[in-house]
C-alpha cells in the first residue's frame, strides 16, 4: 500500500480512516489542518520496518563507496532520524485527539494527555520529576488514549509503583529469627518511641523474657530515662551505654549468656538499640556505625525517617547512613517512616524510599505505644499518597513533560543498575504468569555453550517434572505432523494454560512415540485436561479422549462430513443448522475483530456406513472486521461433546495460538541470526518454540501484567512493541541477553530470593 492519505472533518474520523485501512500499528508521517478539515499521512508499521530494511543497506553502500567510512554501516543518522520523528509525530496525533475527544473538532472541552495527567498528580504528591518521567516513559499502548483518572490508568500507576517499593512482608519470620537491631537516623525523627513500639510488638506476641532494650544515647538529656519507662511498662531489660562503653561486649553478654546453675536458657532473641541521633552532615557518624558492627553479629541497622520532611533533605540523609553502613560491611536492612500524621504530602519520603532501593518495614502515625506502629500495608499507603495531590504553592501548577525521546535518553542515562532492575522486575513477573519461564532462562544462559550441556537442561524430564508440580491445569497444543511453511522442521507441542494460552514448555515432535494412540496415553503422564488438534484424529482416538475424561478441541474443514438427523453431511451445510451464539471480541492478525459462532449437537463417524456415531459439538465461525464487519476468515472446530469444556471462552486463544509455528520460523532465524545454539538445529527449533510461545502470549494477554511486561519491554528494547508478537520477541531476546550480560559482569539486581529460588 506504501503511503496513504486520509481527509476528514475532525481528527477522530480521520485516524478511524487510518485504522480501518491500515490497523492498529501504524506510522503517522504527518497531520495538517486543511480545507475540509483534517489531513493525515499515515503507513502501516510493518512495511515501514521493511522499508527500513531496503534502505539501510542501500545507505551503507553509498557511504562506503563515497568513501567517508572504511568501517561498515549498519544504520544511518538518516534512518534513526526518521524512526524518531516517526514515533514522536504518532505520540503527538495521539495526545490532539485525546485533547479533544470529548467536543471533537469543536475543542469545548480538552484534557491534558494521560502521560501529562499522570505526571502532573505524582509531582502534586510529593514524588520527583526524576521517577516520574522513569515511570512514564514506557506508558503501556493500551493506555496512550486514556483519561489519567481512568481506573485502568490509576491501576497502571499504582502497579509500577508498587513493584518499586521494596517492604517487610512477614513480621513473624523476623522476630522468629530475631537478633540485633539499631534504629538509626536524625535527632528528633523519633527513635526512641520506635525502639518502644518495636519491642512493644514482640512481646505482645512472645512475651517478655526474650527482649532487651539498648540505649546509646548519652546526648539528649532524658533519653535513657525515657526508654526506661518504656522498659518498665513492657517488663523487659533496658541497658544504657555511654559515650564511651564497650557496645560489643555488652551484645555478647546479652546474645550469648555465660552458663551456669543460675542461668536460665539462652540469650536474648530480640534486642533493639536506641542510638544517638546525628545530622548527616555529622562527621562522627561512620563511628557511630562502626561501633554498631562490633559483636557476635553485627547490628542490622534500621533507618528512621521523617515523613514530613522535605525529599532532598531525606536523599541527603539517606545518602549519608548507606555510605557509612557500607563502609562498616553492610548496607543499611531497611527503613521505618515516622511522623506520617504531620505530612501533608508522603510521595516524597516514598520517593527517596523506592528510588534508594530501602526495604520499608514499618510506619509511624503517633507517639502511642504499640499502636501508632504498623506494618506497612504498601497499597493503602501508596493510595493515601496519590490521595493527597492537591495543588500546592509549592507545586507548579504545570509542570514541563519532557519529549518521550528525551526522557527516555535520560533515563537511560541514569546507570546500569537501575536497567538492571527493569530486567529483574520483567523477569520475576514473566515466572510469576508463566510455568517454563525459569527454564527458559537458564536455556538462554546456556544457548552459546556446548550442544550437551544445552540438550540435557532442554529434555523432556525436565519440563515433564514443572508440569507434575504444578498445581494449575494445563492444556496441550498438537500442531501439524508436516514441516512449517519455509523450515524443514515441524511444529513442536506446546503447553497451554487451562484456558488455551501458550506457555514456555515445548515438546519436539521427533521425540515423541510414534502413532496417535501412543502419543496421547504419553500425554496422559502430563495429566493434561484438555488437547487442541490442529487435525482430526480417527474418531476410535476420540472416543478415548472421552472415556478418560479429558476435553478435546480440533481444527477441521467445512467439507468434513458428519452424522446429522440421519444424513451424512458437510460441515459447511450442517451448521446452517446450528444456534447463533453470542458474538466474542477476538485479535486476528493483529487487529480487533468480531467472531460470529454457531454451534451444533452433532455426531462424528469414521466412514458412512459405520452405524454408531460419536456424540460431539461442531463449531463454525466466522472472523469479520470489528469496524466495518468485512469478513476476514472463516473457521471449523469439532469438540468433545462432554460437558466441562467451555470452548467459547477459549476460541480467542485458539485463534491466537494459529501465528505459532511462523513465529517460530522468525524465533529460529533470530537465533540463527546472534549466533546462539549453532551445533544443534533441532535444540535451536526448540528453543525457538518455546520463545515463540512466551511471545505470542504476551501479545494477546489482556490480563494487568501482560500489559505492564509489555510496556517495559518496549522501554528496554528501546522500541515501541505495542501487541506485536515479532517485536516482543525480539524485546524478549534483548532482555534475556542484557540481564545475562549484567550477571556476567556482576552487576547485582533486586530480584526476591523466593522467586529466584
Amino acid at each position: 500500500m506504501g503511503v496513504q492519505r486520509f481527509i476528514a472533518g475532525n481528527s477522530r474520523e480521520a485516524m478511524r480512516q487510518v485504522r480501518l485501512a491500515l490497523g492498529d500499528d501504524v506510522l503517522i508521517l504527518s497531520n495538517r489542518t486543511v480545507e475540509g478539515g483534517v489531513e493525515i499521512v499515515a503507513m502501516a508499521e510493518q512495511e515501514h520496518e521493511q522499508t527500513l530494511s531496503s534502505v539501510q543497506p542501500a545507505a551503507a553502500d553509498l557511504a562506503s563507496g563515497a568513501g567517508e567510512s572504511e568501517a561498515p554501516v549498519s544504520e544511518t543518522p538518516m534512518v534513526e532520524t526518521l524512526q524518531a520523528l516517526n514515533r514522536q509525530l504518532l505520540d503527538d496525533v495521539r495526545e490532539m485527539l485525546q485533547s479533544n475527544r470529548s467536543e471533537g473538532a469543536r475543542g469545548e472541552s480538552q484534557s491534558v494527555s494521560p502521560r501529562r495527567g499522570l505526571r502532573q498528580q505524582l509531582i502534586q504528591a510529593g514524588f520527583s520529576a526524576a521517577l516520574a518521567d522513569e515511570l512514564l516513559q514506557d506508558l503501556p499502548d493500551e493506555l496512550r488514549d486514556a483519561a489519567a483518572d481512568s481506573a485502568p490508568a490509576q491501576a497502571w500507576l499504582r502497579r509500577q509503583l508498587l513493584a518499586r517499593l521494596p517492604r517487610l512482608e512477614d513480621e513473624e519470620a523476623l522476630f522468629a529469627e530475631g537478633g540485633v537491631f539499631a534504629l538509626v537516623g536524625p535527632t528528633g525523627v523519633g527513635k526512641t518511641t520506635t525502639t518502644a513500639k518495636l519491642a512493644s510488638r514482640y512481646v505482645m506476641r512472645h512475651g517478655p523474657r526474650d527482649v532487651a532494650l539498648v540505649t546509646t544515647d548519652s546526648y539528649r538529656i532524658g533519653a535513657a530515662e525515657q526508654l526506661r519507662i518504656y522498659a518498665r511498662l513492657l517488663g523487659t531489660e533496658v541497658h544504657a551505654l555511654e559515650e564511651k562503653g564497650d557496645l560489643g561486649d555488652l551484645l555478647t553478654r546479652l546474645t550469648q549468656p555465660r552458663r551456669s546453675l543460675l542461668s536460665r536458657g539462652g540469650g536474648k532473641r530480640l534486642t533493639v538499640i536506641d542510638t544517638v541521633g546525628m545530622s548527616q552532615r555529622d562527621q562522627r557518624l561512620v563511628g557511630e556505625i562502626e561501633r554498631l558492627a562490633a559483636g557476635p553479629a553485627p547490628a542490622r541497622r534500621v533507618l528512621v525517617l521523617n515523613a514530613a520532611s522535605h525529599g532532598d533533605t531525606l536523599a541527603q540523609v539517606i545518602d549519608a547512613w548507606q555510605r557509612a553502613s557500607v563502609e562498616a560491611g553492610e548496607p543499611l536492612w531497611g527503613c521505618v517512616l515516622t511522623k506520617l500524621d504531620e505530612a501533608a504530602r508522603l510521595g516524597n519520603v516514598l520517593d527517596v524510599v523506592m528510588r534508594h532501593r530501602l526495604r520499608l518495614c514499618y510506619v509511624s502515625r503517633g507517639q502511642r505505644v504499640p499502636e501508632d506502629l504498623a506494618l506497612v500495608d504498601a497499597e493503602a499507603l501508596l493510595d493515601e499518597a496519590l490521595s493527597l495531590a492537591d495543588e500546592s504553592p509549592f507545586v507548579a501548577a504545570e509542570t514541563r513533560e519532557l519529549p518521550a525521546q528525551q526522557a527516555r535518553q535520560q533515563a537511560l542515562s541514569r546507570g546500569i543498575l537501575r536497567q538492571g532492575d527493569a530486567l529483574s522486575t520483567t523477569l520475576e513477573t514473566l515466572r510469576q504468569h508463566n510455568l517454563g519461564m525459569t527454564l527458559l532462562e537458564q536455556a538462554w544462559r546456556r544457548a552459546d555453550q556446548t550442544a550437551g550441556d544445552f540438550g540435557r537442561l532442554m529434555a523432556d524430564k525436565t519440563q515433564q517434572g514443572l508440569l507434575a508440580s504444578a498445581e494449575t491445569a494445563h492444556a496441550l497444543y498438537w500442531s501439524r505432523d508436516a514441516s512449517v511453511s519455509g523450515a524443514d522442521q515441524a511444529m513442536p507441542l506446546v503447553s497451554l494454560d487451562h484456558h488455551g494460552m501458550p506457555q514456555p514448555l515445548v515438546w519436539p515432535r521427533h521425540r515423541l512415540p510414534a502413532g496417535e494412540p501412543a502419543r496421547l496415553a504419553w500425554a496422559e503422564e502430563l495429566d493434561v485436561g484438555w488437547h487442541l488438534l490442529t487435525q482430526l484424529p480417527a474418531v476410535d482416538v476420540l472416543a478415548g479422549l472421552d472415556a478418560r475424561g479429558r476435553g478435546w478441541l480440533a481444527t477441521t474443514s467445512g467439507s468434513r462430513r458428519v452424522r446429522h438427523a440421519g444424513e451424512w453431511l458437510p460441515l459447511s451445510q450442517a451448521v446452517t443448522l446450528g444456534e447463533r451464539l453470542e458474538t466474542l471480541t477476538v485479535r486476528y492478525q493483529g487487529r480487533r475483530a468480531a467472531l460470529q459462532l454457531t454451534r451444533l449437537d452433532t455426531g462424528l463417524s469414521q466412514r458412512r456406513q459405520d452405524a454408531h456415531s460419536l456424540p460431539v459439538v461442531a463449531w463454525y465461525g466466522e472472523i469479520v472486521d470489528h469496524d466495518d464487519g468485512r469478513r476476514l476468515a472463516r473457521r471449523y472446530w469439532i469438540s468433545s461433546s462432554q460437558a466441562g469444556l467451555d470452548v467459547p471462552s477459549r476460541l480467542p486463544q485458539v485463534l491466537l495460538v494459529e501465528g505459532l509455528p511462523t513465529l517460530t520460523r522468525q524465533a529460529d532465524t533470530l537465533l540463527a541470526e546472534r549466533g546462539l545454539v549453532t551445533q544443534d538445529r533441532a535444540l535451536r527449533w526448540q528453543l525457538a518454540a518455546t520463545l515463540a510461545a512466551l511471545a505470542l502470549r504476551l501479545g494477546g494477554e489482556d490480563a494487568a501484567w501482560a500489559m505492564d511486561v509489555r510496556a517495559r519491554l518496549s522501554g528496554i528494547a528501546q522500541r515501541r512493541c505495542g501487541r506485536r508478537p515479532k517485536a516482543l520477541l525480539s524485546a524478549l531476546m534483548d532482555t534475556l541477553s542484557a540481564h545475562d550480560a549484567l550477571a556476567r559482569a556482576g552487576v547485582t539486581t533486586t530480584v526476591d530470593p523466593a522467586v529466584a529460588a
